[in-house]
């Protein structure tokens, strides 16, 4: 038994669970699960699926939508892994040519394109996106990144249902993989709109709730972050203070200034850790930040003219 299910597994087996809404939603899963299965032009139409419950759905759907006998079988995909492929395969030629017709395409089409009339209605079409994305869909663990892709087996059908998932709002767009057509989305909000209108409304909040957390610790890291570069600016900037005011008292002594900057000299001298704030508070009479800011420049500019005499002796 799985002690492990991905998170894209997670949400087949809720997809898988969902109920149909009207007498149609099954007509239109089947549709949506045979048509992007990549098996339904075949003389022999047949699925596979790493995913148990996703077999499950589709041989349930064909069997009581049309009495056809499937047959599954299982092998080792992955031994190290653990990992089982099924597939289910309509034997009977004549079966799959009848299941063809019965959804409106011919065995030797073409081109093979989405037909809209086996979309009866709006919860119609959410059941058709549920068979689609059982199939060929995937969202990867939203803890590491925001990402849900179809892999469709044609241009044509990447571009039908494209327009479809576009017609509810969501701009989904596609691209190449090693043959295969990927339709993908890497927003957080249209991956769980897209969830959501399939059903798997538990998994979608899951991802909202991910999110936040997520956002809330991006906050706190951005926080900590700038609290840990204004401490290390006070320190820089408090050392070069008294490094500057220990010139002054080395070279001219204390009595050299005026009182307002001798007494700012030896509060920072005595609290080298305080910040500006705290330092006007400890003055004779409170100053503001900017006010003891302003006297510690006046006391910078004073150590650097003594540089500079310094310099030319």
């Amino acid at each position: 038994m799985e002690q492990f299910v991905s998170f894209s597994k997670q949400v087949k087996n809720e997809l898988n669970n969902i109920a149909p809404s009207c007498p149609h939603c099954d007509h239109a899963q089947a549709y949506g699960m045979l048509l992007f299965g990549k098996g339904l032009m075949n003389k022999k139409i047949t699925l596979q699926t790493e995913v148990k419950p996703v077999v499950d759905k589709y041989v349930s759907l064909i069997i009581e939508l049309t009495g056809t006998i499937v047959t599954i079988t299982c092998i080792n995909a992955n031994i190290r892994k653990g990992n089982r492929l099924y597939i289910a395969t309509i034997e009977d030629e004549l079966d799959s040519e009848m299941i063809r017709r019965k959804f409106g395409h011919e065995e030797n089409e073409l081109e093979t394109r989405l037909l809209h009339q086996n979309i009866k209605n709006d919860c119609c079409m959410s059941a058709f996106l549920r068979g689609v994305f059982m199939v060929c869909g995937t969202v990867i663990d939203p803890q590491k990144e925001y990402h849900l892709e179809f892999v469709v087996p044609s241009l044509k059908l990447t571009e039908d249902l494209q327009r479809l998932i576009q017609s509810c709002g969501i701009d989904i767009k596609w691209t190449t993989r090693k043959g295969s057509y990927v339709l993908y989305l890497k927003e957080s909000e249209h991956i769980e709109d897209v969830i959501t209108f399939m059903g798997a409304v538990h998994s979608s909040l899951e991802i909202m709730n991910i999110k936040i957390v997520k956002d809330v610790r991006n906050k706190v890291n951005r926080v900590t972050n700038c609290e840990t570069a204004n401490i290390e600016k006070t320190v820089i900037a408090s050392s070069n203070q008294i490094h500057d005011i220990m010139l002054i008292e080395k070279e001219k002594g204390f009595s050299w200034l005026p009182d307002d900057l001798k007494e700012i000299a030896e509060l920072r001298l005595e609290n080298p850790d305080m910040s500006l704030r705290e330092l006007g508070q400890q003055l004779s009479s409170h100053l503001s930040r900017s006010g003891v800011n302003h006297r510690l420049k006046r006391l910078s500019k004073l150590a650097e003219d003594l540089k500079l005499k310094q310099k030319y002796l």
